[in-house]
């Protein structure tokens, strides 16, 4: 969805600018027409998408221009297929995905008026526009559920395109189904103190005019993503933060400074910059305690105990993991991560999930700034793909296959018995 609403904003912003050039008919299918300046919005897209200087030959330009009129032909005739079968979404869906995409520019914008000023607009032509993109969107993925609904490939289908196709597969990485505890360094007693104490004479300089707020965050934060920036994290909505950090950063008035805010990520100065509606923009200066090797090993030393109540049954890793770990995805999941591809997981770990007895426990190892148990269930071998180890991957793809060609004879068919002229 968040690809989606950018890819939507990305030609929101397209569109306005083609709007002060010179515009014209590119082709008609049906009763609608497609515009140059919708052609030249996707050729664009596509340039941008594939990082390619649409400029910097003619023959590029014209082949992603041509590209780019035969997308734009075919999402017609499929609108225009759905106007004559009268195939409707429901206005809800169209709502929902509304609110999302407006929600997501006022995140971006600090507010749909700041939107609407730095597009030179008015509101209601953003919410118009993007309520008409999400409505043929759902319009276009609903005539291609009917088209598809009852598709399905034979094992015989499966082997076959695997054996005209096996040549192109690219070699696959290992993966492995493994479940995982994690816990942070826990830091010995008086180091959060000492922190607190250098955050609290860093506020007191800045109350007094000694350092600005900016400056501050440029020298001491720990956050690469927004020291550079004066501490600045921008407009955000709830539900972006950590609650602490969300509810005390929602709790001050503009221009003022908080206490002291401990998270999982350390020590907070928060200022309140900006309100806009339901949006803040806040900036922050993040300490970092740093652990030694006392605290490593006093960790270590904790998730061995642990390892040992689980090995005696007295736990599991599932009950440690809603216990111990912060993360909510991995909560959910229970630490059980599923097959996984190994070029994804941090490399100091991987002759430990390659080598590793399945259904062992390991000993507490540190990687990424964390211990971890880690239990490996299965394991699929990398290399060239086989049936034997990849064949839900090779199904999915001969599906994917089956898919298209009805789509692209499908779409032919259409495109024969419509009306359509090229300008």
């Amino acid at each position: 969805m968040r690809i989606v609403i950018f890819l939507l904003s990305l030609l929101f912003g397209l569109t306005l600018g083609a709007q002060q050039l010179i515009d014209g008919v590119a082709a008609i299918v049906g009763e609608k027409a497609i515009l140059y300046s919708e052609v030249n919005q996707v050729t664009q897209l596509f340039a941008m998408q594939t990082k390619v200087n649409a400029y910097s030959s003619p023959d590029v330009l014209q082949q992603l221009r041509a590209r780019a009129l035969e997308e734009l032909l075919n999402q017609q005739v499929l609108l225009e297929y759905a106007r004559q079968e009268t195939i409707l979404v429901e206005d809800r869906n169209v709502e929902m995905q509304l609110e999302q995409s407006l929600k997501n520019i006022e995140l971006q914008y600090g507010s749909l008026q700041k939107a609407a000023d730095a597009f030179g607009v008015d509101n209601y032509k953003i919410k118009s526009y993007y309520e008409d993109q999400i409505r043929n969107n759902l319009l276009v993925e609903q005539v291609k559920m009917e088209l598809f609904s009852d598709i399905k490939v034979s094992r015989r289908e499966v082997e076959d395109f695997y054996m005209t196709w096996q040549d192109s597969f690219p070699d696959k990485n290992p993966q492995v189904d493994f479940s995982i505890l994690s816990i942070p360094v826990e830091l010995g007693t008086g180091k959060l103190e000492r922190l607190s104490g250098q955050l609290l004479e860093l506020k007191a300089d800045i109350l007094a005019g000694k350092i600005s707020f900016e400056d501050a965050a440029k020298q001491f934060s720990k956050d690469p993503g927004s020291a550079a920036n004066g501490g600045s994290l921008g407009f955000v909505g709830r539900g972006v933060f950590v609650k602490p950090f969300e509810d005390a950063a929602f709790a001050l008035s503009p221009g003022k400074l908080s206490g002291i805010v401990e998270t999982q990520f350390g020590l907070h100065l928060l200022r309140l910059d900006e309100r806009a509606g339901d949006q803040i923009k806040v900036s922050h200066i993040l300490l970092m305690p740093e652990p030694d090797e006392v605290d490593r090993q006093f960790t270590s030393n904790k998730l061995e105990a642990i390892r040992e109540n689980i090995l005696s049954g007295k736990t599991s890793i599932a009950d440690q993991v809603d216990s111990l770990v912060a993360d909510e995805y991995v909560r959910s999941l229970k630490g059980r991560m599923g097959l996984t591809d190994i070029s994804l997981l941090p490399e100091d770990i991987h002759d430990l999930l390659l080598n590793i007895p399945l259904e062992n426990l390991s000993m507490p190892v540190f990687s990424a700034d964390q211990y971890h148990l880690i239990m490996v269930h299965s394991r699929v071998a990398g290399g060239k793909v086989n049936l034997a180890d990849h064949w839900s991957e090779v199904e999915s793809m001969s599906l994917e296959f089956k898919k298209r060609d009805r789509y692209q004879t499908w779409i032919n068919d259409q495109r024969e018995r419509m009306y359509i002229q090229l300008k």
